[in-house]
């Protein structure tokens, strides 16, 4: 009886742990108007057992607002697909 116990409470703690890792990768904010212009870097990070999606991370220029900031974006919203579009467009324009 007590390791059935055991193995049941383990078991759960694991799958705690498993749906919190999971939680921790989505980017559900929306984050600040952002222009192109002020993202130094952009990182498009791909999906891996505990994301169900990608994950876009922007860094900041040192702008009087942002100061160098990074947001994680949701990658299904309209405006972070544009941002990234544009971003791309406009970093092999300026090489």
């Amino acid at each position: 009886m007590h390791r059935c116990t055991a193995v049941l409470l383990l078991l759960v703690v694991a799958l705690y742990f498993l749906s919190a890792e999971a939680y921790k990768c989505r980017c559900t904010r929306k984050g600040p108007k952002i222009r192109y212009k002020d993202v130094q870097k952009l990182e498009i990070k791909p999906k891996h057992p505990y994301c169900q999606e990608k994950m876009i991370f922007v860094t900041m220029e040192n702008v009087a607002r942002f100061k160098g900031q990074e947001y994680c974006l949701h990658p299904k919203l309209q405006s972070t697909k544009n941002l990234v579009k544009w971003f791309r467009i406009w970093k092999d324009k300026h090489r």
